[in-house]
């Protein structure tokens, strides 16, 4: 992440702020910069088309811009994730879970299991710890002096898509499939978006992990290790989808409709 970059979707971001009445100096305290600086950096936004110029030190995001500062701030959120996690790393004291009973001094492998980290003196991993408080089996412990890196695998999708009032909605579901599906894959989470989908899931006794905020909560646990099954509501299937391809995260897309002539 070049630090040019940076300052100059700072400057989109005060100017969105601020606009249309943008002056420079004041975008230059706030950035701690020269008003020179802010300058040059407003020249080269005009030449991207990032921004347009009404005169008088009136300046307005393009359509060109307003994408490109949507498409900063969510990279610049995962990027702030990573830093966070690796920060995380430094921290004396982790909690993980007992894999098996664990007494104080065990040396212990870790590993991630359906988004959680777990510590075990049998399952070898690249990544070792000490044992500061012990537990049971499934309890919570304490552990120190981590070495290595904890390996977490991305987790995959099925996307079971559901269909619309307008095309049968939950009448029109094979549930034998969708039960199929959840049966073997017992460890993965379950996520529900649009109403249908949520009256899907109730009519299978399932309680959905995930029911608001879905495309960051299934990405966020695709990340943790966690295979997800989505139950989607008919084109909003086409929104995730596009969010899991931005996030490099595999997925299979099935059709749950009994009928899909309707």
């Amino acid at each position: 992440m070049k630090k040019r970059n940076i300052t100059e979707f700072q400057i989109l971001s005060e100017i969105v702020r601020k606009q249309p009445h943008v002056k420079q100096k004041e975008i230059a305290e706030v950035l701690g910069i020269t008003v020179q600086g802010v300058s040059e950096h407003i020249r080269n936004l005009l030449k991207k088309d990032y921004i347009k110029s009404r005169g008088r030190g009136e300046y307005v995001l393009t359509d060109k811009g307003m994408r490109a500062l949507k498409t900063w701030i969510s990279e610049f959120k995962n990027y702030l994730n990573d830093v966070n996690q690796d920060i995380y790393r430094y921290k004396e004291i982790w909690p993980a879970i007992a894999y098996e009973d664990l007494k104080e001094g065990d040396e212990v492998y870790l590993f991630m299991k359906k988004g959680h980290l777990y510590a075990s003196k049998f399952n070898k991993s690249d990544s070792t710890a000490k044992v500061v408080e012990g537990g049971k089996k499934g309890e919570d412990i304490a552990i120190t002096d981590i070495t290595g890196m904890i390996e977490i695998k991305k987790g995959k999708v099925i996307i079971l898509k559901i269909p619309p009032k307008v095309k049968g909605g939950s009448q029109n579901v094979d549930y034998g499939l969708i039960k199929n599906i959840i049966d073997e894959n017992k460890d993965a989470v379950i996520a529900s978006m649009g109403t249908i989908s949520y009256v899907v899931s109730k009519k299978l006794g399932i309680n959905p992990d995930i029911r608001f905020a879905v495309h960051e909560g299934v990405v966020s646990a695709c990340n943790r290790g966690c295979d997800v099954i989505a139950l989607i509501t008919g084109k909003m299937t086409e929104k995730i989808v596009k969010v899991l391809d931005k996030n490099k995260i595999s997925y299979t897309v099935l059709d749950t409709a009994k009928n899909t002539d309707e």
